[in-house]
């Protein structure tokens, strides 16, 4: 068990979202205990329909849902004034290339002295579908992108590398390196996911209830993917292991309860509640989507009518709703992570669900309960040590 975890609150992605308030905003996460400014690469909207609108959050009145910002630049934009922070950035296999992401995050890594991270997953259909990506050849993608971004690191000259995507021949981009090597981690789940971060990337981090549901059932995953990583003939104590603790953090119970009650939260149960929908079976609720539906693999949000949208928000329940995250207030959250670092994870990612739907006036308060979360996190994690 680490003598203490690191944390991460992401910054708005909305292009409504001026890029200079990203400047301020990680500096405040540094004074604020939060180790990580954290930024996801989206192209699509999480609430389609007539589900963004005022009565369902106030902040629909002016945010685009549609329009993001590309994390990378906002990366530099913070970096920039901030050249001692540490940055963590999402992205996919399928929209990126290896050299090229491996680029970005050297140059992000020469812009600071901390710590720059990107997690990687096999890509999403509603990522991919629209834009003319295959989602299908995520795995393959993203076995791809370590095994190459890593040759790419270690390489003194200029090699060839026959992949399952990518053909290399005579590909090189220098050596000048940065003091820090970029980290890579792998996102999501699955055997072959899994096998492949194991044997090459530098940890592993998945969204907790909805991924994996109990820190019992994480520290088993802990234990496998360690053999693995060891088995590979890899030291598996320099191998990370993080969580996406996707919660609704509030010190008010009736808000709470208002916020388990909202549209947007049963659209969020119903879609992304339980990545593996089959799941829900065993906590006693019958899934509102189709037998064998899976996030990743089958979401399309813009191919769901009103009608379909509103049918799958009437048919979750507010006890479904509320176990679609963890809920509660900033010392349940830490009592919650703190057993999820005692079952191997070293990071945590905090994303609380409540601004959605309290808007722009909850965003500061947000802030300030997710720096309780990671100091009081790390207080239980020190005295349990």
């Amino acid at each position: 068990m680490p003598n203490r975890v690191r944390f991460a609150v992401p910054f708005d992605n909305h292009r409504t979202t001026p890029l200079s308030m990203i400047a301020p905003f990680t500096a405040g996460l540094e004074q604020g205990g939060i180790d990580f400014l954290w930024l996801w690469d989206e192209l699509s909207c999480w609430f389609p329909g007539n589900l963004w609108n005022t009565q369902n959050s106030p902040a629909a009145d002016f945010v685009d849902g549609s329009a993001t910002h590309d994390p990378f630049v906002e990366a530099a934009f913070a970096l920039a004034a901030n050249p001692h922070a540490n940055v963590r950035v999402t992205t996919d296999a399928v929209r990126s290339a290896p050299a090229e992401l491996l680029r970005k995050m050297l140059t992000l890594a020469h812009g600071t002295d901390g710590d720059v991270v990107c997690a990687l997953g096999a890509g999403e259909l509603r990522q991919t579908k629209p834009f003319g990506y295959k989602r299908a050849e995520g795995l393959k993608r993203l076995e791809d992108m370590f095994v190459l971004m890593n040759k790419l690191w270690e390489a003194d000259a200029p090699f060839s590398h026959e992949g399952n995507i990518w053909n290399y021949k005579n590909a090189f981009i220098g050596t000048s390196r940065p003091e820090k090597r970029p980290e890579f981690w792998a996102l999501g789940g699955g055997p072959m996911l899994l096998e492949i971060a194991a044997k090459h990337a530098d940890g592993f981090e998945a969204a907790v209830p909805q991924a994996i549901t109990t820190p019992e059932k994480f520290a088993d995953q802990v234990k496998a993917v360690r053999r693995q990583v060891e088995e590979f003939g890899r030291d598996p104590d320099a191998f990370g292991f993080g969580i996406w603790n996707i919660c609704i953090c509030h010190d008010d119970p009736d808000t709470i309860d208002r916020i388990v009650r909202n549209p947007l939260a049963k659209y969020f149960a119903a879609q992304f509640g339980r990545l593996d929908t089959k799941s829900w079976a065993d906590e006693g609720f019958n899934s509102v989507m189709p037998e064998n539906w899976h996030y990743a693999m089958h979401w399309a949000p813009f191919e769901q009518s009103d009608e379909e949208i509103n049918a799958f928000v009437s048919n979750v329940s507010d006890a479904m709703s509320r176990a679609a995250f963890f809920v509660g207030s900033p010392k349940e959250m830490a009592e919650i992570n703190a057993q999820f670092v005692e079952a191997g994870a070293s990071f945590v990612g905090h994303l609380d669900f409540s601004p959605l739907v309290l808007g722009p006036a909850d965003a500061q308060d947000s802030v300030r309960r997710a720096m309780e979360v990671a100091a009081q996190t790390n207080a239980l994690v020190e005295a349990s040590a």
